[in-house]
């Protein structure tokens, strides 16, 4: 079958997508490529066609200038192989997602204790900035949003950018060799945002350092691949995501994998024990 994988991103540049074809049970599983194809993703009344990138075999690139992937807009993917199978799948954005206030809050009182800066504010420098140093597990992280989106759900993820930071976990069964079982990033399964106030759960932070939060609206076809991706089932620092179900839900017609869309905006501070 052929595979496919894109998401677009409100208001950045159309993405690459990469094509290739699922191989038969039994055989030792290597990449498959589909080459030769032809790709094209229609919306707001233009049509954007892909080439092959001849550094990638398998991955295709806008052809000219890739025009940013607009907010409320339904794309559609159409793709043709060589061999003249179709696949074909479309996503309709969300609107746009903005942080407008980032706050730590007293974890029994909910009294907020202060306000921390935006990458709006300060870029990268917010990983320096005062404001934006976290004890680790003393109070709780609240992203709020400019507006609550017409979405099915919200997703959240976790990046900690450091390559040896230390463990803040105080455990003493933690061996050495098991610091492999602790990961620096991770995403949830699909969420409600109540009232567009978005909190960090602290459980997914591990490692001391520079961590950067991300907060996805996600498209029906996004929402329906974390729900039911059984090879996320207990991972991510979700639990249980997609236990009921023995293979994702796709939406692509001719194929399976990932066309979707998403809005995200971000936030960084920096957790120190």
């Amino acid at each position: 079958m052929l595979v496919v994988d894109a998401q677009l991103i409100v208001d950045a540049p159309l993405p690459p997508i990469y094509l290739s074809l699922t191989q038969a049970p039994g055989h030792l599983y290597t990449t498959a490529p589909v080459k030769g194809a032809r790709i094209a993703i229609s919306g707001n009344g233009r049509t954007f066609d892909y080439a092959e990138d001849p550094q990638s075999p398998g991955s295709y690139l806008p052809s000219g200038l890739a025009a940013p992937v607009a907010p409320e807009t339904t794309y559609e993917l159409a793709i043709a192989t060589a061999d003249d199978r179709r696949l074909r799948a479309q996503t309709s954005t969300p609107g746009r997602l903005r942080v407008v206030e980032l706050l730590l809050r007293d974890d029994q009182t909910l009294t907020p204790l202060r306000r921390l800066k935006l990458f709006a504010e300060l870029g990268d420098a917010v990983y320096q900035a005062p404001e934006n140093q976290i004890v680790y597990q003393q109070g709780l992280i609240e992203a709020i949003l400019e507006e609550e989106l017409d979405i099915p759900a919200y997703q959240l993820a976790i990046f900690n950018l450091e390559e040896d930071s230390p463990l803040l976990i105080d455990a003493d069964f933690v061996e050495e060799d098991d610091l492999e079982q602790f990961e620096r990033q991770g995403a949830s399964p699909p969420l409600s945002v109540r009232d567009g106030r978005a909190r960090l759960p602290w459980f997914a932070v591990a490692f001391a350092g520079r961590h950067k939060f991300k907060i996805y609206a996600v498209d029906e076809n996004w929402f329906d691949f974390i729900r039911t991706d059984p090879e996320e089932g207990g991972g991510g620092f979700g639990g249980l995501l997609g236990d009921q179900f023995q293979r994702p839900v796709f939406n692509i017609e001719g194929g399976i994998g990932l066309f979707a869309s998403a809005a995200v905006d971000s936030v960084g501070f920096t957790v120190v024990p």
